[in-house]
């Protein structure tokens, strides 16, 4: 599979702790600022309901992503779930003051789980929201043959480019990204002195965020590549579902694969 691969700085253990929380929290406040998700919500229910399961583990979760109000929109949808948040670099604490409102229903887990080797205690619908492009082939393999051999329902989402706007939209978006950083950080808690300053007086991390956004454009998996992903992983009792889903804008469609 021939596919750009370029590093991003969220991916670097070396990355200073501060700057990470720093750019989770904002991609975190971003990704709820839509309603998009509840697009997903059918074919998240498809894989909730072949697992019989009402419990989301979700994988990569950084600052939590979109779960804040996807769960709600769920329980809207009749379909109630709890969630177990997870990351391989977690950072509970600063997730708490997002999910503390959530009566228990969202958790925040707070030992470090790899995405290829789940333990096997964590039950549910596994998810992935924006992360699945992190991972190279054989390791994009291994998270969906983890899934096979657990017997885990597994769905992934990722936000990508719509044409025929895509290419002005990747050239621009580094642009966006500053206007989004110098915008939204003072609406976003909490409203620390390292924010500000690596935000508005240095801005480092938001030229990293610039950076990582343009190649996780580029390192999207499209459904083509989802599905060619699944060739190479066994489960004669698996389905697999790839296509595009709405994201309820003309610039951004959402890719996805689900496995049941």
């Amino acid at each position: 599979m021939r596919r750009i691969h370029l590093f991003e700085f969220l991916d670097l253990p070396w990355y200073p702790d501060t700057f990470r929380r720093i750019q989770t929290d904002y991609l975190q406040f971003a990704a709820t600022r839509g309603s998009g998700h509840k697009n997903l919500i059918p074919l998240i229910k498809r894989g909730l309901a072949q697992a019989n399961t009402t419990q989301i583990v979700d994988l990569c979760s950084g600052g939590t992503g979109p779960w804040l109000s996807l769960q709600k929109q769920l329980a809207d949808a009749g379909c109630p779930v709890s969630v177990k948040l997870t990351d391989k670099y977690p950072h509970p604490e600063a997730a708490q003051r997002w999910v503390s409102d959530t009566e228990g229903r969202i958790e925040y887990l707070a030992d470090p789980v790899d995405a290829m080797n789940v333990p096997p205690h964590l039950t549910g619908m596994r998810t992935l929201f924006e992360g699945f492009h992190h991972f190279r082939p054989e390791e994009a393999r291994a998270i969906l043959q983890d899934a096979v051999e657990q017997g885990a329902s597994i769905g992934v989402f990722e936000a990508s480019l719509k044409p025929p706007f895509g290419p002005l939209i990747l050239l621009f978006s580094p642009l966006m990204t500053l206007l989004g950083y110098f915008l939204l950080t003072p609406f976003i808690k909490p409203r620390t002195l390292a924010r500000f300053f690596w935000t508005y007086l240095i801005p480092v991390v938001p030229l990293v965020t610039c950076w990582d956004g343009v190649v996780s454009l580029l390192r999207v998996y499209s459904p083509k590549e989802l599905k060619e992903l699944t060739t190479h992983t066994p489960g004669e009792d698996f389905a697999w579902e790839a296509g595009v889903a709405s994201t309820g804008t003309p610039i951004f469609s959402f890719t996805y694969l689900v496995g049941y």
